[in-house]
């Protein structure tokens, strides 16, 4: 019986993983479905329609500083009115709690990521594109223009 050293074995060539290349940084930004990344861009997208909306409030409150203001028509401040509430509340508030959910929690759990990753980035570039596109709406021949009266009737 003739023994070989481990050495002499054949190594079988299996390659787990691909050598990770440098990529851009903005890149890895984009493409990213790290939840820590994921929370930051949260946060700092949130902070930017947050400032968009105290813009909005700063007009509004110009607006009425005086009686018979003349810095806004009546259109033009319901689209502001309405543009900051739904700006301060769909735009701001809640993507700040995804911002801190998505980057503390699995932080917290101890947990390697968020259950769904993909769906995760999906969901930040849906909220960043549809905030886009509302504000659009500025440039496209008006913005939403019903104040917080769009309620069902009672």
């Amino acid at each position: 019986m003739t023994t070989t050293a481990i050495k002499d074995l054949p190594r079988p060539q299996i390659v787990a993983h691909a050598v990770p290349r440098p990529r851009k940084a903005w890149l890895d930004w984009v493409t990213t479905v790290d939840h820590k990344k994921i929370g930051i861009m949260y946060g700092v997208s949130a902070f930017v329609f947050f400032i968009v909306g105290g813009l909005e409030a700063l007009l509004i409150r110009t607006q009425l500083a005086q009686p018979d203001g003349t810095l806004l028509n009546a259109e033009q401040y319901n689209q502001i009115f309405t543009m900051h509430g739904i700006t301060m509340i769909f735009l701001f508030v809640m993507p700040m709690s995804a911002a801190f959910f998505n980057y503390l929690i699995p932080l917290m759990i101890g947990a390697r990521d968020v259950a769904f990753p993909r769906l995760n980035a999906y969901s930040y570039w849906v909220f960043l594109l549809g905030g886009l596109f509302l504000y659009s709406s500025f440039f496209l021949g008006g913005a939403p223009n019903c104040g917080w009266f769009c309620y069902a009737p009672n």
